[in-house]
């Protein structure tokens, strides 16, 4: 069952994906990662090795797409600015976005790995360019388009790349007469009507390339080509391979063992501690009888001592009979036991 997530959480917001992560209730500091991505939860090294997934690319569309990490980032640099932010998600992010970047190095290389620069390869035929949208997947696909004819429609007046934004009622007319559209545009906001009366009324076909999540616009009218992100996502034609993947998983266990393991050694010497207490409680009660009558007060005592000892020493000696030689080595190192 998931637990609840209490206190700062860590969320990334991308035209793909939300993810939520913060750190749970447990016996230690850092003891699970509570991880909600398209309705799943995950915890511990599967949350943890996720994110890794997310950083590096590997949980987009199309796979390595270079753009996610910088969100990623930037995510964590918001989350380090909030209030009160839990210094140990903050160590979970960070060591996340470390794996990602090793992982980025097994990644080929290419202006290819980019649902942006695929639509900007596609478009790169054509004179006059329309871009609908201000966001980082407009300002990707600006700067692939380099010096061409491009035309920026916005609903805010900012600057995209290098490109002034002109009016968002001005795009109306760019879907009427443009050659190639490429909309950035969320389908989560209302499509003005407009738009789609444009889209009638063209006489030329249209390029639409549609990189909204979700699509803002839908195959339909005869004279409009639809390219969407799958479409895309195919043409790419970047597709992890089998190592890339298995070295971010080994890398990301061993990261999150990292992570744990201050923790996990508080925790361990903490009921180290408790055990030799309950020991040393408990013969001292059992003890505390013959105290009232010993003729010899200090030979009870040093049998009560000889027997908390033995009962504290029992189980990591019942542990050495059934352990390989190097398990045998570190208890001996740990009580400073010469073997030979």
């Amino acid at each position: 069952m998931p637990k609840a997530v209490d206190g700062p959480t860590f969320l990334l917001t991308t035209c793909l994906r939300i993810e939520l992560a913060s750190v749970t209730d447990g016996d230690s500091a850092i003891s699970g990662v509570g991880l909600s991505g398209n309705g799943r939860h995950r915890e511990d090294d599967e949350a943890f090795q996720h994110l890794c997934r997310v950083a590096a690319g590997l949980e987009s569309p199309l796979v390595g797409e270079p753009e996610v990490l910088g969100q990623f980032r930037q995510a964590l640099t918001s989350y380090r600015q909030a209030p009160s932010p839990d210094p140990s998600l903050v160590r979970i992010l960070e060591s996340a976005v470390g794996v990602a970047r090793r992982t980025r190095r097994l990644l080929v290389d290419e202006p290819r790995g980019s649902l942006a620069a695929v639509a900007a390869r596609i478009a790169e035929p054509y004179q006059r360019v329309a871009i609908l949208g201000s966001g980082a997947m407009a300002r990707a696909t600006s700067d692939g388009l380099g010096d061409k004819e491009v035309a920026v429609f916005a609903r805010r007046s900012v600057q995209v790349g290098h490109r002034h934004v002109l009016p968002w009622n001005e795009a109306e007319e760019a879907l009427r007469s443009f050659s190639v559209v490429i909309s950035t545009y969320p389908g989560k906001a209302p499509m003005p009507q407009a738009f789609r009366s444009a889209l009638r009324r063209r006489a030329e076909p249209l390029l639409l390339i549609d990189l909204g999540m979700p699509p803002a616009f839908a195959p339909g009218d005869e004279l409009v080509r639809y390219v969407g992100i799958d479409e895309l996502a195919a043409a790419a034609d970047a597709r992890q391979s089998a190592t890339v993947d298995e070295k971010l998983k080994e890398d990301a266990h061993k990261s999150w063992r990292r992570l744990e393991t201050p923790a996990r050694t508080s925790a361990v010497i903490a009921a180290l501690t408790a055990v030799a207490d309950q020991a040393a409680d408990e013969e001292v009660a059992r003890f505390a009888r013959r105290f009232r009558s010993a003729e010899d007060p200090e030979r009870l005592l040093r049998q009560l001592a000889h027997t908390v000892a033995r009962r504290v020493v029992h189980p990591p000696i019942s542990y050495l009979g059934s352990s390989p030689a190097e398990a045998v080595e570190v208890l001996a190192e740990a009580f400073g036991v010469n073997g030979e």
